[in-house]
């Protein structure tokens, strides 16, 4: 059977279940990963009452009213939609699977007074003119609105498209735009080169008005696994345009580091740079650990030569070529010193530096080592025990403070830096679910938290919304613009005197956290 003959037998399947067993059966079933068949799960609405009755992958929206004048009216419009026979619908939507955006094709079918519905992804028949497609969009926008707005657009995350992405270059081949490696705006793209030696950054640059192809290795913007990818570069108005899609399958499995002791795996990354720089001398090493390549999770190396001047850092490229002595941290501490008394035995250092998301300084510990005077090192940053609990904590102490102190106080306290803790931040909206804490993203402040989108398919700001007394958790996957890990975000929010209180903790982790 084909992928439309698939989705039709799964929710032909589910009204026959539902036949037999009965609606409640029919629930518990089709909520839990039993009722998922090749990626497809069901969602379930009841016809008369505009209700949600079963959504595996947002569970927060069951009980929801999808109807008209409510928040989730397009998908209440499914209801309109369905047919006996069955009536198809094509979205953007997010593949489970994959975790990337694609074309999706959705069954709508009523049966009695219900409506059952699934989908599958469509793949891309053309990606190369997709890619050109895409491209050619951020063109046009900057043709209409100029070159800041298509450098706002396309440094933010909505502009991503499934494996879809615009690197925009600037007349001295500066890079302006980069959504997923954003640590790369203000370096050289002729300065880029691949994990395998590729000068991928020169060959990109010769990108005329006519347009160029180029190959190389590079990190997949959702797995941020290596693979070939293949990149559009066009030349306007001394611009360089460019995306790219990704050829061949991604490597599969759990990466090294997630169940590894991060002591011992600090240890074990450090020593396989220097056996690069053993085997393959000073220019691979150069080449390859100031590439994006590089970084295994949160671990990436930061090295200087036997003068302690940095020649490797891509987490912080402005880096390279200055003191590692001169690096004193917030707190006053000079752990740049510190670092630079290692031995060729080797040292650990604790310090404050800061976190890969929230770039609010969090305890770090790093292993520093000398080969051939050079200092190779990398480090980890230290967890809470159980991030989910402490996220609960963290939301119920500013619950207690409002009772104590009210709600202009809480504003005034959860908006300073004082604050935030590490990850952890207020989002705080109040009883008409208008954003009045946002600490780290203080342009939602003022704006309907139901306007807060993360996918096309779905809106985040409508989970939060559905929060109630008792809390919910909602997890999603998120870009990590600094690590090479795929990254979930974890929210806990709830609903307190009409109020609700939000605060989230990241993982690489794609469960949901259990609700105490």
């Amino acid at each position: 059977m084909n992928d439309d003959e698939l989705t039709r037998a799964f929710i032909t399947g589910a009204i026959e279940y539902y036949k037999e067993n009965g609606l409640d059966a029919t629930l518990e079933l089709y909520r839990s990963e039993a009722g998922m068949d090749r990626g497809r799960t069901l969602v379930l609405i009841d016809k008369a009452e505009y209700t949600v009755l079963v959504y595996r992958t947002i569970p927060a929206l069951e009980g929801q009213y999808i109807g008209p004048g409510s928040a989730l009216a397009d998908l209440g419009a499914w209801v309109d939609f369905a047919t006996e026979e069955g009536h198809w619908i094509e979205l953007q939507s997010l593949n489970p699977v994959t975790q990337q955006e694609e074309p999706r094709r959705v069954l709508l079918v009523q049966h009695s007074d219900l409506v059952f519905s699934a989908g599958h992804s469509v793949l891309v028949e053309n990606v190369e003119d997709s890619t050109k497609e895409y491209v050619n969009k951020a063109i046009a926008k900057y043709e209409d609105e100029g070159l800041d707005a298509v450098i706002a657009h396309y440094n933010s995350r909505d502009s991503v498209e499934g494996q879809f992405y615009l690197f925009l270059i600037d007349a001295d081949d500066v890079y302006v735009a980069h959504p997923i490696f954003p640590h790369l705006i203000g370096t050289d793209i002729k300065d880029v080169v691949g994990s395998d030696g590729q000068e991928l950054g020169r060959e990109i640059a010769q990108a005329t008005e006519e347009g160029l192809w180029v190959e190389y290795l590079w990190p997949h913007p959702e797995t941020r696994k290596e693979q070939q990818k293949v990149t559009w570069a066009i030349r306007h108005d001394g611009l360089i345009f460019a995306s790219g899609y990704y050829a061949g399958e991604p490597e599969t499995g759990p990466p090294a580091w997630r169940d590894a002791d991060p002591r011992e795996y600090t240890v074990q990354y450090v020593n396989r740079a220097i056996e690069r720089y053993e085997n393959e001398g000073l220019e691979s090493l150069l080449d390859y650990y100031n590439s994006v390549a590089s970084f295994e999770g949160e671990w990436y190396l930061f090295a200087t030569d036997g003068n302690d001047i940095y020649h490797v850092h891509p987490l912080l490229p402005q880096l390279v070529g200055t003191d590692i002595n001169d690096v004193v941290g917030a707190d006053g501490y000079r752990l740049g010193e510190e670092l630079a008394k290692a031995t060729e035995e080797g040292i650990w250092v604790e310090y404050l530096w800061p976190h890969p998301v929230t770039l609010k300084e969090v305890t770090k510990v790093s292993y520093a080592v000398r080969r051939d005077g050079m200092l190779f090192a990398s480090g980890y940053y230290v967890q809470v025990e159980d991030p989910a609990a402490y996220t609960i904590a963290y939301v119920q102490q500013a619950i207690d403070y409002y009772e104590s102190n009210g709600l202009d106080a809480t504003i005034a306290l959860y908006s300073s830096e004082e604050s935030i803790d590490g990850q952890w931040n207020l989002l705080l909206a109040d009883e008409n679910d208008t954003v009045r804490v946002a600490p780290l993203v203080p342009h939602l402040i003022g704006r309907d938290m139901k306007d807060f989108a993360l996918h096309s398919d779905r809106n985040l700001g409508e989970e939060f919304v559905a929060a109630t007394e008792d809390g919910i958790w909602i997890s999603s996957i998120v870009p990590n613009v600094r690590t090479s890990e795929t990254l979930y975000a974890h929210i806990w929010a709830i609903r307190h005197d009409g109020l609700i209180f939000a605060s989230v903790y990241y993982d690489d982790q794609p469960n949901v956290p259990d609700t105490p």
